[in-house]
């Protein structure tokens, strides 16, 4: 069974690239399902969100819940880019505000010597153009990304039992969920050392680098006008550059990646590339499976915007309450021409607004989707 794309008319194709995979709206293949399955990835995604409620006396997000560094900047797309890559948001030169937030697996607030996947979203502002349907009427374009170039498991089925794990470790002691990530880490070195790879350990188990010297990805494909594509996130700028692979001790700290996000961002700017990986081949470039690494050999990232950040106060208390109460990130915010595909993807699209939804409700705090930069505090 395929799925419709939002109305977005379908472009001709006669003067499209060949040497990339056209989009279709049957490029997507939803199993028999799948909806259930969504709807227990809720349930239990909505149960930790009332276990941490209750815990924290306050609504926190069930995945991401702790955020590190909380940026205005400007996003620029790049002159002169070829028709391939010249699509939706990036059909013209142009620059727009974007905002950020850098955050860590899971929902718990631990303390930062806990070992877990990085994350890294962008809200674009003041975008023009037919949105996602649920979108109609707003001007942003989120994007999310997060550390490593392959998600954990293939698709939702796989989601659904890595979040059952997540739920079950909501409700152990400080203590216990410490050692087993611990655990978790020890193991995926072991496996690496032999030559063996996990990205379920991966996302137990990942290294205490900077979360400014990463680069972020996309993990699940998206439509790009007329193609399909992977996004991925590029420090592009001396300091964070030097950042690249160096590591943190968090001494048992609990803001450690705060503390050095922040302290960044008082002392430097930071500039990143983004930038597309183009769809080239059906076989190697799945669009249902998450967990398979697009081969760069066959088609590389190539650029099609800078994101400047100036220096700033990266976490002050006025931003922190906006973004991480009032604001909210999901695939299903942005244009039709940039609709997120892929079993993953369709799942996130409808849990995370039902999840943000359900957090402004216990917070009582209504949920903001800016029109201007300007809404954000400094």
């Amino acid at each position: 069974m395929t799925r419709s794309a939002a109305s977005l008319s379908q472009p001709a194709m006669s003067d499209a690239d060949p040497a990339y995979l056209p989009y279709a709206d049957d490029v997507e293949t939803i199993p028999a399902g799948e909806s259930e399955l969504i709807d227990e990835i809720i349930a239990s995604l909505s149960s930790v969100s009332r276990v941490l409620d209750d815990r924290y006396r306050h609504a926190v997000r069930p995945s991401h819940g702790k955020s590190h560094g909380l940026l205005k900047g400007t996003l620029r797309v790049l002159d002169d880019l070829p028709e391939p890559l010249a699509q939706g948001l990036f059909a013209a030169a142009r620059t727009y505000p974007v905002a950020a937030r850098i955050s860590t697996e899971p929902g718990e607030l631990m303390g930062d010597s806990v070992h877990t996947p990085r994350g890294f979203a962008l809200k674009v502002i003041g975008v023009d153009g037919e949105m996602l349907a649920g979108h109609e009427g707003q001007v942003t374009q989120d994007i999310l990304l997060s550390s490593g170039k392959r998600f954990a498991v293939a698709d939702l089925k796989g989601f659904l039992d890595v979040q059952r794990f997540l739920e079950g470790i909501v409700n152990q002691p400080e203590g216990a969920k410490k050692a087993g990530t611990a655990l978790g880490f020890a193991a995926n070195g072991a496996l690496h050392l032999v030559g063996s790879d996990s990205s379920l350990l991966d996302f137990f188990g990942h290294p205490h680098t900077h979360p400014l010297g990463e680069t972020y990805f996309s993990h699940a494909p998206l439509r790009h006008g007329r193609y399909v594509a992977k996004l991925g996130l590029f420090p592009a700028c001396p300091p964070l550059e030097a950042l690249a692979g160096t590591r943190i001790d968090p001494k048992f700290e609990y803001s450690a990646l705060k503390k050095a996000v922040v302290g960044f961002f008082e002392e430097h700017g930071a500039e990143y590339e983004l930038r597309v990986q183009l769809r080239t081949n059906a076989e190697t470039m799945l669009i249902e499976d998450a967990s398979v690494e697009w081969p760069e050999s066959e088609s590389p990232f190539l650029p099609v915007a800078r994101i400047v950040f100036p220096r700033q106060d990266a976490y002050s208390p006025a931003r922190r309450a906006f973004m991480d109460d009032a604001l909210s990130f999901t695939p299903a915010h942005g244009l039709a021409a940039h609709r997120p595909l892929g079993s993953l993807m369709r799942g996130r699209m409808k849990a995370y607004g039902a999840i943000a939804a359900l957090r402004a409700e216990m917070n009582a705090r209504p949920r903001v989707e800016p029109r201007h930069i300007d809404e954000i505090p400094d």
